[in-house]
Parts: structure tokens; C-alpha cells; sequence
């Protein structure tokens, strides 16, 4: 009899020790798993706070090389940074453009905004992002396939964009997805490859655009006519013809092209 139970006890003593072995095999798993995760890339939010009725264009985009995090809320382009870590992540001060939208969009544009501000961590599965405020799933994004950029950057159009006074230049160029920025009073140049989605919106904007129309677009204001103030110029190459825009004043653009004023300066972060 003592034998029998010597054996039931080794027994389970080695079954015990297969299942510890096996959890730790499962977790050593989970974490490598979690290490071949690569946040980078685009997602097109899906739902927020269990509301899965929302715009088909709202995304956030991650670059894990510099840390920083941008998207669209549904009216405006939103920038910033984050810190992520061992699945928890924090996002700093996000900024955004200022258009105004219908209230059901800025409803939509605030709740999403909201939502990442609460975000502590983030869980994958199957090419999608929880974002998790404690248990509660308060955001879920999916991964959108990757655009060519061929797509982007081969679009035959050069978009010139400048405020100039007195005191100072600023200036950029938009041409095969380089973005050339000349700043200040030295002309300081800088470049910057642009992203695909800021490639494909910036694509949006233009093609929502009657070029033909530029050059009759009246200015808002007139202040760039006696008082010094910067006068704002755009200028659009498409096929080999250039449409230009009647100067205004640089902040002040005529609504019809301001959107895509916007989204230049947000992309080349002349805003700041």
C-alpha cells in the first residue's frame, strides 16, 4: 500500500513539474511574441467606447524610430509623442489643427481624442490594437494595408506654399513626397520624406480641388495690403500647367484651399 501511494506521489510530484514547465514555456512564448510586435504602421480606428458607427477615415499612425504618433480625429490632423513599454503606453500633449466641423463630427473627434488620453495600455490580436484604460477597452484600431508609395509620390503635381513680410521668409515645397522647408531670416532649408499617409491625404485634398478655380479666389481679409502683414501665396504645378492662388494673408487663406493649407503645414510642422 505504501507503495502504491509512493508512486502516486512521484506521480503527481512529475505532473505538477510538467504543467509549471509548460507555463513557463507558454509565458516564455507570450514574450517573445510580444518582443516580434512592431507598433510602427497605420490603423483605422473601428471603435470607441463600443461605438463601432464612426467615419471610415479616422486612423492613428505610430513611428517607433522616433517616437511619435499622429492621425485624424475625424475634422482635424492630430501630432504628437508617445512612450510605450512592456504594453504600456502613455501619450504626451497631442496637437492638433483647428478647422471647425458639425457637431456630430467634433463629438466624434473629441470622444476618440478623450479616449487616447485615457489609454494606459495596449493589447494586440490578429492585426488589432485595444487600447485599455485599466480592463475597459475604450478604443480598437485595426492595421490598414500598406500603400505603395509609388502611388504617392508619382502623382505629377509640385505644390508650392509661402508667407513672406518684411521680416522674414517661410516657405515649402512639396514634389515626389519630399518636403523642403526654407524658415526664418537666414533661409535655413530643411527636408523631410513624408509619410504615406500624409502622402495619400495631402492626394485627397488636391483631387477634391477645381484647379482652374485657384486664381479667382478672393481673400478673407486685406490686411496684407496696408498694415505689413505676411502675405500668404499657393502655388500648384499639375501636368505641366501652374495654377496659383491671388495673395492673402498668410493664416487666413480663402476656405476653399484651406484644408489643404493646413495639412501642408501640419506635415512639414511649420504650424508650431
Amino acid at each position: 500500500m505504501k507503495l502504491i501511494l509512493l508512486i502516486l506521489n512521484l506521480v503527481l510530484l512529475n505532473s505538477c513539474g510538467a504543467s509549471k514547465q509548460d507555463s513557463l514555456t507558454n509565458s516564455n512564448e507570450n514574450v517573445m511574441n510580444r518582443e516580434k510586435v512592431t507598433l510602427s504602421g497605420t490603423y483605422k480606428i473601428v471603435a470607441i467606447d463600443e461605438n463601432e458607427t464612426l467615419p471610415d477615415d479616422l486612423t492613428i499612425s505610430f513611428d517607433n524610430k522616433t517616437n511619435k504618433v499622429s492621425g485624424y480625429s475625424g475634422c482635424n490632423q492630430f501630432m504628437g509623442d508617445y512612450t510605450f513599454e512592456n504594453d504600456s503606453i502613455t501619450f504626451g500633449p497631442l496637437m492638433s489643427t483647428k478647422r471647425f466641423c458639425m457637431d456630430s463630427i467634433n463629438a466624434i473627434e473629441r470622444k476618440m481624442l478623450s479616449a487616447l488620453s485615457k489609454t494606459q495600455t495596449l493589447v494586440f490580436a490578429n492585426e488589432e490594437l485595444s487600447f485599455m484604460s485599466g480592463d475597459t477597452v475604450i478604443l480598437k484600431a485595426s492595421k490598414t494595408e500598406t500603400k505603395s508609395n509609388k502611388v504617392a509620390q508619382e502623382s505629377d503635381y509640385i505644390i508650392e506654399y509661402s508667407a513672406t513680410t518684411r521680416g522674414f521668409h517661410n516657405s515649402l515645397k512639396l514634389q515626389n513626397g519630399i518636403m523642403t522647408t526654407l524658415k526664418g531670416r537666414d533661409l535655413k532649408e530643411a527636408k523631410k520624406t513624408c509619410s504615406e499617409e500624409d502622402l495619400a491625404t495631402l492626394n485627397k485634398l488636391i483631387q477634391e480641388l477645381d484647379l482652374e478655380k485657384l486664381n479667382t479666389l478672393e481673400s478673407p481679409s486685406k490686411a496684407h495690403q496696408y498694415d505689413g502683414a505676411p502675405i500668404g501665396r499657393l502655388i500648384i504645378e499639375y501636368k505641366g500647367k501652374t495654377y496659383q492662388t491671388p495673395a492673402f494673408d498668410a493664416g487666413n487663406p480663402n476656405k476653399y484651399v484651406a484644408p489643404l493649407i493646413e495639412k501642408l503645414l501640419a506635415t512639414a510642422e511649420m504650424g508650431k
